[in-house]
């Protein structure tokens, strides 16, 4: 039976071998934890490559349909482009044709209304013409009207000159005559009265000189009326002579003045006559002239005749649009390496727990040797035949070495290899 220090050492050297082993155990539990998490890892990386490489084929298929979609639309723009430039040439074509035709009819309107206008002014003129005519006519009637009427006027007016001075003759003669007629009365009446005088003288019977003066007395006085007589019969010859001149002398002078007025009445008439022929030149020129600016004013209004339709610039026909090459997305052939694996976290896991457990296990001996725990060992163990069957090791001299079963790291139950 061992000593009781002996029991002690060899609790002391299970214990250690315990906690080197529960060491040992928990260095590979901590083994197996970071392999797990390599594993996991590596498992995490090995999706995300597939994720990231189908990501990747995705970008390039949809990249490929974006290229696809723009040779489409580019495709689609060609076309529009191209039949929006045949519309428009087709547009430019009939709006030339229209604009001219447009042309061409409004010009044929401007001829024909020039055409119009022509004849509407060479109308006009003649229609002028005729009324100017018609108005020097008219000036030339009045004027010849006039022209008769100055000389039936001047008849008349020397007719009653002439009737008025003979008239006025006649009455200066009449009037001449009657006071002749009446001085001769008065002379007769002298004469008589001499004569009753004379007989008077004669009945008084005076001789000698009484009755030579009586007689001289009435001599002297019926001489002097007989001179008064002849003295007045003279007086009113002068006097009815002088009515006579100024009757012809008004005479005269009337007649004159009826030649001045006829004179001038005819130079008037003349005047009025050539004025009328000025006047009438006048305005057929203003006729002419204004027939003249009618005709320009409607030559103005004309158009240019517009160009034959062969000479209208030709409207160049559209090109088409260019195609505009797109290339095909690029696209990964070969699939690149994945990620490596999960490093083997537990090679060597097993041994190295082992190696920790006889190492503890070798160093409790080696402990239990300087405390010189065997040393009683030796005889009871040459006693015993220095065999212990029960740990199934064979100890050598000394303790130092030992042979036994060894266990496999991968060969321990719960433990991965």
């Amino acid at each position: 039976m061992a000593p009781p220090l002996a029991g002690l050492m060899w609790a002391t050297m299970g214990l250690t071998a315990v906690g080197t082993g529960l060491s040992a155990w928990g260095s590979h539990q901590a083994a197996q934890a970071a392999q797990g998490n390599a594993n996991d890892q590596a498992e995490a990386a090995a999706e995300m490559y597939e994720y990231n490489w189908g990501e990747r084929k995705n970008q390039e298929s949809y990249a490929q349909y974006n290229v696809d979609i723009n040779r489409i639309q580019e495709e689609n723009l060609r076309n529009f482009t191209d039949t929006m430039n045949l519309d428009k040439y087709n547009r430019e074509l009939f709006i030339r044709d229209y604009n001219h035709k447009s042309q061409v009819e409004e010009y044929n309107k401007t001829e024909l209304q020039y055409a119009q206008q022509i004849d509407y002014n060479a109308m006009s003129a003649t229609l002028a013409r005729d009324e100017q005519t018609l108005w020097l006519e008219e000036q030339l009637q009045q004027a010849a009207f006039d022209t008769e009427g100055l000389i039936i006027d001047t008849f008349n007016k020397q007719r009653l000159s002439r009737d008025k001075f003979s008239f006025t003759r006649e009455d200066l003669t009449l009037k001449e005559r009657s006071k002749r007629a009446e001085f001769t009365e008065k002379a007769m009446e002298g004469w008589n009265q001499k004569l009753q005088a004379e007989g008077k003288v004669r009945a008084l019977g005076q001789a000698g000189r009484t009755g030579r003066k009586n007689k001289q007395s009435v001599l002297a006085m019926s001489g002097q009326m007989q001179a008064m007589l002849n003295s007045m019969v003279t007086r009113s010859d002068l006097s009815f002579e002088l009515e006579h001149l100024k009757n012809q002398q008004a005479y005269y002078n009337e007649s004159d003045f009826i030649s001045k007025q006829f004179s001038l009445g005819k130079r008037k008439t003349e005047s009025t006559i050539d004025s009328a022929y000025a006047q009438n030149k006048a305005n057929l020129l203003r006729i002419e002239h204004d027939n003249y600016g009618a005709d320009m004013a409607a030559d103005n209004q004309r158009l240019s005749p517009p160009p034959a339709y062969e000479d209208l610039p030709p409207i160049p026909a559209p090109y088409y649009s260019p195609q505009t090459h797109i290339a095909d997305a690029y696209r990964t052939e070969k699939k690149p390496p994945g990620p490596a694996g999960a490093p083997n976290l537990m090679a060597g896991a097993g041994l190295q727990m082992a190696g920790q457990i006889a190492s503890g296990i070798a160093k409790a001996g080696a402990g239990m040797y300087e405390a010189g725990a065997f040393d009683n060992l030796g005889s009871s163990s040459s006693n015993s035949g220095s065999t212990g069957s029960d740990a199934g090791y064979t100890y050598g001299e000394g303790g130092h070495s030992f042979s036994g079963d060894y266990y496999d790291a991968g060969s321990l139950s719960g433990y991965p290899t």
